[in-house]
């Protein structure tokens, strides 16, 4: 009871490493939706490694590079539809976790502890995504620059290890790496926003009410 006489609720926490755990559990639990997720944060940050892995060995190998217009628009459009993908793929999972998202809220969860459970979801599978698109990437430009720019290895090598396609004080392979990680991250979490705000928002009532 407080000075003034009235009964105050002490503050509920939910520790990051816990919602953590939660959340990577999620995931286990859901391999399928969270891997169709990721799929479509794999072919987008593929793509952006490919075209500016290539781009660094035609210049290696012709002294002819740099990326056209077209292929920037290309790159956002690619990037678009992977926002649009994850904010489906992630509504979906909302609604389908209409019910355990009321029993959250009615063990005492917050509005920003399930915003938190979803965006930290959202999170772990765009690094995912970011880790593996950028793999598959490097992977098709090593096998365009044998297949059909005629490169050895040395020339690949000095290529995506040369600091000059990015404004990044970091040679184009790691660099690329960094800039995979960040841009799957931040795609995953701006997409995922309006889904979790929606499930963080459902009131119990509602939630159990609802049948899939």
């Amino acid at each position: 009871m407080s000075s003034t006489g009235t009964w105050e609720i002490g503050e509920i926490k939910f520790p990051f490493s816990e919602a953590f755990r939660f959340s990577l559990e999620n995931i286990k639990k859901r391999f399928t939706r969270a891997a169709i997720t990721a799929a479509s944060v794999v072919l987008g940050i593929a793509f952006m490694n490919s075209l500016m892995m290539m781009a660094a060995i035609n210049q290696q190998v012709s002294g002819m590079g740099g990326i056209e217009l077209y292929q920037y628009w290309l790159l956002f459009i690619s990037l678009l539809v992977c926002a649009v993908g994850i904010t489906n793929s992630m509504l979906i999972a909302v609604t389908e976790r209409y019910k355990e998202i009321g029993t959250w809220k009615t063990l005492g969860a917050l509005d920003k502890h399930v915003l938190e459970l979803f965006l930290i979801e959202a999170s772990l599978i765009g690094l995912i995504g970011g880790l593996v698109g950028y793999i598959a990437g490097l992977i098709a430009a090593v096998v365009y620059g044998v297949a059909f720019q005629g490169a050895n290895m040395a020339q690949i090598s000095a290529a995506l290890f040369a600091t000059r396609t990015l404004p990044m004080p970091l040679p184009t392979a790691p660099a690329l790496l960094v800039l995979s990680l960040v841009v799957a991250v931040g795609i995953s979490l701006a997409a995922s926003l309006y889904p979790a705000y929606k499930g963080a928002k459902l009131e119990p009532a509602v939630a159990f009410r609802f049948e899939v």
